[in-house]
C-alpha cells in the first residue's frame, strides 16, 4: 500500500472511530492527533528500553505496534491538514535537500544557517 493508500485507509478508519466528543472547530482534530503522536512516541521509547532503570526492551512486535500507532496519528494529522500527497512529497524533497546541506555545513563547522549561532542568541 502506498502513502495515498494509507491515507485512504486512515480516512475510512476515522469514519468508524469517533473522537468521543463533538468537534467544534478545525484545530481540535489536529491537536488530538498531535497529542496522539506524542503519547505513542513516548510509548515507543519505553518499548525500546531507553531508561537506565528499565533498559530491557519489549519484544519487537510490541515496538512495531507502537510505531504503527504513531503512523496512525500522523496519517490523521495529514488528513486534517488538508495538504495533498503531492504537496507533502514536494515539500519533503525540498526540505531533504536543505537538511543534507545543513548536515554537510555542520560537518565542516559551519552553523551559519542556524539563528542560534548568531551573536547574542
Amino acid at each position: 500500500m502506498d502513502f495515498e493508500g494509507l491515507l485512504n485507509a486512515q480516512q475510512k478508519l476515522l469514519e468508524y472511530i469517533p473522537h468521543g466528543h463533538t468537534i467544534t472547530d478545525q484545530a481540535t482534530p489536529s491537536v488530538i492527533a498531535g497529542y496522539g503522536i506524542i503519547e505513542e512516541t513516548l510509548e515507543y521509547l519505553n518499548s525500546i528500553g531507553f531508561k537506565s532503570w528499565r533498559p530491557i526492551p519489549q519484544p519487537r512486535e510490541e515496538q512495531l505496534e507502537e510505531l504503527t500507532d504513531i503512523l496512525f496519528f500522523y496519517l490523521e494529522l495529514v488528513l486534517f491538514s488538508g495538504f495533498t500527497t503531492d504537496e507533502i512529497e514536494k515539500e519533503y524533497k525540498r526540505k531533504w535537500i536543505i537538511n543534507v546541506a545543513r548536515w554537510q555545513a555542520a560537518k565542516e563547522g559551519d552553523y551559519s544557517w542556524d539563528d542560534r549561532s548568531k551573536e547574542g542568541l
